[in-house]
Parts: structure tokens; C-alpha cells; sequence
């Protein structure tokens, strides 16, 4: 019995750090401006490599098609018995005045039990997830059955730099 409740202590000590550590990643995605107009997506990508990098993962390239169009691609190995899987996130976000806003559009707040912040709802969440998660496994030293490739992307409204079609 004493082992069982070492063990749930040990799981749930490790699921608050898991946790900690995708609230913030959340928070510095929707921190990073990434509006067409002044903000960068390669900011934003180049902030998620570094985790990626932190947390051991070799394959982390930023490619950009032009200055602060940034697009993120990782690739976490598996151990090739099927076909690659790809998840796929965009960076940007639309326009953001701050007067429209009751908060600051970048800066994640939490009022009430919701998120505020420009990118909570599209796509900065899944960006976040993805980014979480792929870290957490790796931590843990799973290794899939495919390799699983991130990429996370700019503009996906369109435009010469969309990074789905550019990559």
C-alpha cells in the first residue's frame, strides 16, 4: 500500500510539472505578437525551438520564407514501423487593437475560469498542446511507432508567406 501511494505522489507531482509546463508554453505563445502587421511568427518559432532543444530533441529547424515568417518543424524519431504523422498548428494571429479588448490581447488572463488572450481560440492553444505534449513524451522516453513531425506555421489565411504551402 505504501508503494501504490509513493507511486500516485509520484505520478501526480509529475502531472503538476506537465501542468506547469504547458500553461507556460501557452502563455508565452500568446504573449509573442504575431499579427501580420508588427508581430512574428519567427519570434514565436524560434521561442518553441529553444524548448524543443532544452529538451533534447535533435531535429528543430526555423525556416522562414521572409523576415518574421518563421515556421517551426520537429521531428520526434520513432521507430519507423509506419509512416510518419503530422500535426500542424499556425503561430499567426489576426489583428489586435488593444482598445477593442477589456484586457491586453497579449497578455494571457485568467478571469472567472476563462483564458483571455489573442490566440486562446485559434490556433495558439493546439500550438501549445502540441508543443507540450511532444516535450512530455519525450521526458518520459516513449518512443512511437512512426516519427511524429510538428510543424507550426505562418500565415494561414494565405498570402506568399503561408507557411503550409511554402514548407
Amino acid at each position: 500500500a505504501v508503494l501504490v501511494s509513493l507511486g500516485a505522489v509520484a505520478v501526480s507531482g509529475q502531472n503538476a510539472v506537465d501542468e506547469t509546463r504547458a500553461r507556460e508554453i501557452f502563455k508565452q505563445l500568446v504573449e509573442i505578437n504575431t499579427t501580420h502587421s508588427v508581430g512574428s511568427t519567427t519570434t514565436a518559432a524560434e521561442a518553441m525551438a529553444a524548448r524543443f532543444k532544452a529538451a533534447g530533441f535533435a531535429d528543430v529547424r526555423v525556416l522562414e520564407p521572409a523576415p518574421r515568417k518563421g515556421n517551426l518543424v520537429v521531428r520526434y524519431p520513432g521507430s519507423g514501423t509506419k509512416r510518419p504523422f503530422l500535426l500542424l498548428a499556425h503561430l499567426d494571429v489576426v489583428e489586435a487593437k488593444k482598445e477593442d479588448w477589456s484586457f491586453d490581447p497579449f497578455t494571457l488572463t485568467e478571469k472567472d475560469g476563462f483564458l483571455y488572450g489573442r490566440g486562446t481560440a485559434d490556433d495558439k492553444t493546439m500550438a501549445a498542446v502540441f508543443v507540450a505534449n511532444l516535450i512530455r513524451l519525450k521526458f518520459e522516453g516513449y518512443v512511437p511507432s512512426r516519427d511524429i513531425i510538428l510543424a507550426l506555421t505562418a500565415d494561414e489565411e494565405g498570402g506568399p508567406q503561408n507557411g503550409v504551402k511554402w514548407l
